[in-house]
């Protein structure tokens, strides 16, 4: 039973990370695209051409966006896997412990 706990824990932390995964990574796109798409406007007007500035930097947006939203996941993935890690290795000592106490 105390497996099925664990496994439960462990599914609950992973659909955690990746909501909090998809929150960050959508909330830094709407930057970088908003960002973009007010530098585009801003050349446009002051330029006074019909949209280009801003066709071209929404379009240059998209691989920084793509890039960001690797690096963050990348990011995320590496700190759980460390914070996953230090947890196993606390239940390896739990165990140890409760096993010594068992057999003495």
């Amino acid at each position: 039973m105390s497996q099925n706990n664990q496994d439960f824990d462990q599914a609950a932390r992973t659909a955690g990370l990746v909501g909090q995964i998809g929150c960050v990574t959508g909330f830094a796109s709407i930057i970088i695209i908003g960002i973009a798409f007010a530098i585009g406007r801003f050349l446009d007007s002051l330029l006074e051409t019909n949209g280009i500035f801003t066709i071209l930097f929404l379009l240059g947006s998209f691989p920084i966006t793509l890039y960001v939203i690797v690096r963050i996941s990348l990011w995320a993935l590496a700190r759980a896997q460390r914070s996953l890690g230090s947890q196993s290795d606390a239940n390896l000592k739990d165990i140890t412990k409760i096993e010594e106490e068992t057999t003495t």
